[in-house]
């Protein structure tokens, strides 16, 4: 993450130097308007990638096999204008795709399947009250099209999931689960999402600092949703088995410090709890193994030390301008005491690297961050991200420093390794596209974006640098 940890969003792998290596380039034209166009990309389970372009009045289907070579493509009717966006896709079992229009209010979804090998395309409509419900968020997982409710002055989670043009409505409740928000207070399940949001976590991305530092979090992994919980005197962890919608709870105590006071946050990864705990004298991070519950290791350091365990200078870095060094542990530290703070984790060929700080808000309107979690109607739909999308945060101050760690947590002191976000990033801020998005597939990412000039779509490999 050198220059640019904010631009990312983020999943990455590359080769050396600038490494990225062109996978495809398909012929397309999307017809105008610019602002009706729109590319989503799906991965199913066989490694086939589809690559949905729309325009005002087409939607181009692009097929490539696992080697992605282009293997096929289809064209069908883009739906009526009420329809106003691609929020997801799911697969049948053969590995045909469907595809999910929305709504602007998500009242009204369209489903259109798509069978390559018979030609013919499938539309199913559905409809939804949402009656006294937020929208949490939308994902796609599992062949499945999920959308998340928080239902109004109800302890509960309403998913509702479409799936072979069939709606299931599944509902957790919460209410016999004790909650209490960041300070410490008790407060219902609907309470403490309705003050606080919930920021969904890419599992299989490194996340900027920023989409890390709220105190109530969401992860998918595979068939399962993950929901944490910070407050000062615990992380409590959710499991969700979104096989059969039952619910498993573990409570993991914050680590003891000095002090015993200040700011903490989590980051869940791999079935293990990274914990940071901080104030403007200590800092402590620890990982948990989620099934034992058990301290796998901690490290801790005051105002003394030089952190020992970080493989990067401490910096701070406001926006796309180049990080600087703080001069000493006792002014990160008290950078950090004006931040709101959390971590990050990421697997890259040979470490596990750990992102540890805090943002905040340097703008006129104030020093503290504002609207990281915000509100509960924030909806994050699609596949991949819109890269762009986060180059835009001149408000954001950043200080972190980056640690690697085995898979035992014990510390490397090894040199820092290229990472594909870096190299997508720079590759976009010197080449002119549009429509970017960036996905994992087997152990690398493909940025994936369409060329308007040549009129393709293209795709290229990033990966990050091994030793």
């Amino acid at each position: 993450m050198k220059k640019l940890l904010f631009a990312l969003f983020v999943f990455a792998s590359f080769t050396a130097s600038f490494g990225q290596t062109l996978l495809a380039s398909h012929p397309l034209e999307l017809k105008k308007s610019k602002s009706t166009h729109q590319i989503l990309n799906a991965v199913n389970s066989k490694n086939q990638v589809f690559i949905f372009a729309a325009d005002k009045e087409k939607v181009k289907v692009l097929k490539y096999n696992p080697f992605l070579f282009f293997s096929d493509s289809l064209t069908t009717n883009r739906p009526d204008k009420e329809y106003e966006f691609m929020a997801g896709y799911g697969f049948e079992n053969d590995g045909n795709p469907c595809l999910y229009w929305v709504s602007e209010d998500f009242k009204k979804i369209q489903s259109v399947w798509v069978n390559f090998e018979t030609k013919i395309n499938k539309v199913d409509n559905f409809q939804f009250e949402f009656k006294d419900e937020s929208i949490l968020n939308t994902f796609s997982e599992n062949n499945s099209f999920y959308i998340l409710t928080l239902p109004k002055k109800e302890d509960k989670l309403k998913f509702y999931v479409l799936n072979k043009g069939e709606m299931d409505e599944k509902v957790l409740d919460f209410s016999s689960y004790k909650f209490t928000n960041s300070q410490g207070k008790s407060r219902s399940f609907n309470e403490l999402i309705t003050e606080e949001g919930i920021e969904m976590i890419d599992t299989k991305a490194l996340n900027p600092l920023f989409k890390c530092v709220g105190k109530s979090k969401m992860y998918l992994s595979g068939n399962r949703m993950i929901l944490t919980f910070d407050s000062s005197a615990k992380t409590q962890v959710l499991e969700i088995d979104l096989t059969n919608f039952t619910i498993s709870e573990k409570n993991i105590p914050q680590q003891a410090m000095a002090k015993n006071i200040g700011k903490s946050n989590s980051y869940y990864f791999q079935d293990k709890l990274y914990m940071l705990k901080t104030n403007e004298e200590e800092l402590s991070i620890a990982a948990v193994d989620l099934k034992s519950q058990e301290v796998i290791k901690k490290y801790y350091a005051d105002t003394k030390d030089t952190i020992s365990f970080r493989n990067s200078p401490l910096l701070s870095q406001t926006g796309e301008q180049q990080g600087r060094a703080l001069k000493n542990t006792k002014k990160f530290l008290q950078r950090l005491d004006a931040s709101e703070v959390g971590l990050s984790v990421y697997k890259t060929p040979n470490s596990i690297m750990v992102t540890v700080g805090g943002v905040r808000n340097v703008s006129s309107a104030g020093n503290m961050i504002i609207g990281i979690t915000a509100g509960v109607a924030m909806v994050a739909t699609g596949s991949g991200g819109d890269v762009g999308s986060f180059f835009n945060a001149g408000d954001l101050q950043s200080t972190y420093f980056e640690a690697l760690f085995d898979d035992k947590f014990e510390h490397q002191n090894i040199p820092q390794q290229g990472l594909a976000v870096d190299s997508i990033s720079q590759f976009l801020s010197e080449n002119d596209v549009t429509l970017q998005s960036v996905f994992a597939f087997k152990d690398y990412y493909i940025l994936g974006y369409y060329d308007s000039k040549k009129k393709e779509y293209v795709m290229r490999k990033f990966e990050d640098v091994a030793n």
